[in-house]
């Protein structure tokens, strides 16, 4: 995976602002990597009262489709004003919920890249509505980009000339075995962007153990500076270590060192068990730039 180059990318909207940002980031991603874009827009179904005659049926099924057809007709015209810029693209209607139909269309056309654009919510409310993006990033196992909806600095110009203005890759780094694929991959997406790198790793420690902490701060820096070694030695890397709650270090790092996008580490999927922990996911909620969540590989 630290070979990344998307040639699939799959951009679900519902056409609403927020929605043509994160398409209009995903048709700029699709371009910069000559990728092929998926734009895909649920469509929920009425089903038939079942006293329907056979003929009712048929004249019902024959006025959904022609709303189908009317449906990516549109959303053809809609990306197009998205000013797709001659990025190859392909309008997808999926049937059912909006998380039902984005999991069929990751099944069915196997994107490299998700993009999907969110409205951030948090609290209560969220827990009790929850949002589309998040049902959907936690049963899924392929690299998402996450636009919240305020995110600034996407696109600079025609997604086409590729005007991806990313200057600073902020890379969080646990302390897992997937961490050196994720530098990988940061590495990689530098070198296209030609960005400067951030390597930043939180301890968790509680303050119990405050004593502890140098030791631990050594260990960190210490497997930082070798992945950085192995994996980016070509790059302005400056490495981090903070203490603190995992996904605030790396917000308040995200600000103050003015990155254009946030690259995330997950786990290897495992049956039921969500890919993206509760730090990816905070992190994803409150970003104030992109944020890249890469799954765990072997």
């Amino acid at each position: 995976m630290a070979d990344f180059h998307p040639q699939r990318v799959l951009c679900p909207t519902d056409m609403s602002e927020i929605a043509g940002a994160a398409v209009r980031c995903g048709l700029a991603w699709a371009a910069r990597f000559h990728a092929k874009a998926f734009v895909l827009m649920a469509r929920e179904l009425t089903l038939p009262p079942r006293y329907f005659t056979s003929e009712q049926v048929a004249a019902l099924t024959r006025q959904a489709d022609e709303v189908e057809e009317q449906v990516r007709s549109d959303l053809a015209s809609w990306v197009k004003s998205l000013d797709a810029g001659g990025v190859p693209f392909e309008t997808v209607v999926g049937p059912g919920p909006a998380d039902r139909a984005i999991l069929r269309a990751i099944h069915v056309i196997k994107p490299d890249l998700v993009v999907m654009g969110t409205h951030g919510r948090s609290g209560y409310n969220r827990f009790l509505m929850g949002s589309t993006a998040e049902k959907v990033i936690r049963q899924i196992s392929t690299p998402t980009l996450v636009i919240r909806e305020g995110c600034r600095r996407l696109v600079r110009g025609a997604p086409a000339a590729g005007r991806l203005e990313i200057r600073r890759i902020l890379c969080a780094a646990d302390d897992s075995k997937f961490t050196g694929t994720s530098v990988a991959v940061v590495a990689e997406l530098a070198r296209s962007f030609g960005a400067d790198v951030t390597a930043l790793h939180v301890l968790e420690t509680p303050k119990w153990l405050s004593g502890g902490v140098g030791a631990a701060r050594e260990r960190a820096t210490r497997r930082l500076t070798d992945h950085v070694a192995a994996h980016a030695a070509d790059l302005r890397v400056n490495i981090l270590v903070r203490e603190g709650p995992a996904y605030q270090k790396i917000l308040d790092c995200a600000l103050e060192e003015e990155a254009d996008l946030i690259v995330v580490g997950g786990r290897q999927a495992e049956g039921e068990y969500p890919v993206f922990g509760s730090t990816a996911l905070r992190v994803m909620r409150h970003a104030a730039c992109p944020v890249l969540a890469l799954p765990g590989r072997k």
